[in-house]
């Protein structure tokens, strides 16, 4: 009965339980030895690889004959499934509510244990993803569970993994798993696919990478962050999708502020490889709200708003 309990809080219960036993199978295999925060140990989040499962499923006879993993792996939560599944994850956000961005698009806001978003079915992206990083999530030295699910709260229904098969784009994170690494529930929560977006490879995996292991060396030594993740959307953008039609944005923002200190700095970045340094990047919050119609920081004292959204100080931070 403890292990039920403990199970039963969980935001997808009996995939937890199955990621749980898989993972003691599994043991100290060789995919294990790959530090999952490097860039080389990112190339799990490729949808473009030509052999992915459900590309090929279809062409494999004998895939037919083999019997399936939970035909063979049975739960001992059978009996309790309808209880469990698709029931919401608890609310535990604290004061993050209060960091939630003002616009006209906020139409689907939805609140996951970890992070709130704004989810844009035009687009099938999310145009906003709020976080809170801490020094401990930053520390911590879990691994990260690569399993895309579509996120059960968007009720107009989240893009799929296999929107992304073959497309040459990364499912890249919004917010980011790696900000959640002393907490394997949440971490888990990062793979929904409506904190996904289209990102090219370089750049996921290159300089925007860079700026997510920055931002985590800051919250190391200045404590709390609060991030502001998202694409810059806008009419005309190129799509990819087989179920839904998912754009590609053309740039991406994020911003980062430190309560503490009362300091911001926020990054605006193509969505291409680059060489430059991070701090290249760095541009004002005003500019961000010029091209998103996000106001980010509009429940914050109007003095301490305007501090923040129009300083460029990257010596504060760099």
């Amino acid at each position: 009965m403890g292990v039920f309990l403990y199970y039963f809080g969980k935001p997808q219960p009996l995939k937890s339980l199955t990621d749980d036993i898989s993972s003691i199978w599994k043991g100290s295999s060789s995919e294990k030895s790959k530090e999952p925060w490097t860039r080389a140990g990112r190339e799990d989040n490729v949808a473009s690889d030509s052999n992915i499962a459900e590309d090929v499923a279809s062409d494999s006879k004998s895939a037919e004959n083999e019997p399936k993993k939970e035909d063979t792996e049975t739960s001992i939560f059978d009996t309790f499934k309808k209880v469990l599944e698709d029931k919401p994850a608890p609310q535990n956000l604290g004061d993050l509510s209060k960091y939630v961005p003002t616009s006209k698009s906020n139409t689907q806001i939805i609140k996951h244990k970890s992070f709130i978003l704004n989810y844009q079915e035009d687009y099938e992206l999310a145009s906003w993803v709020l976080h809170k990083l801490t020094a401990e999530a930053a520390n911590g030295t879990e691994a990260r569970s690569n399993t895309f699910l579509e996120d059960p709260l968007v009720e107009s229904g989240s893009a799929v993994t296999q929107d992304y098969s073959r497309s040459g784009y990364d499912r890249g994170h919004l917010c980011p798993a790696g900000d959640f690494k002393n907490d394997r529930e949440l971490q888990d929560e990062t793979f929904y696919m409506s904190n996904m977006s289209p990102q090219k490879p370089d750049f996921n995996r290159g300089i925007w990478s860079d700026m997510e292991v920055r931002i985590r060396g800051w919250a190391k030594g200045r404590g709390n962050l609060i991030i502001v993740t998202g694409p810059i959307l806008k009419d005309g953008l190129e799509t990819i999708g087989r179920s839904n039609k998912i754009a590609v944005p053309e740039k991406f923002y994020k911003i980062v502020f430190d309560p503490n200190e009362e300091q911001a700095i926020a990054f605006l970045m193509p969505n291409e490889g680059s060489v430059e340094l991070v701090k290249s990047f760095v541009v004002s919050i005003d500019e961000i709200e010029r091209l998103t119609g996000i106001d980010f920081f509009e429940k914050l004292p109007d003095s301490l708003e305007k501090k923040i959204e129009s300083n460029t100080n990257i010596d504060d931070w760099f």
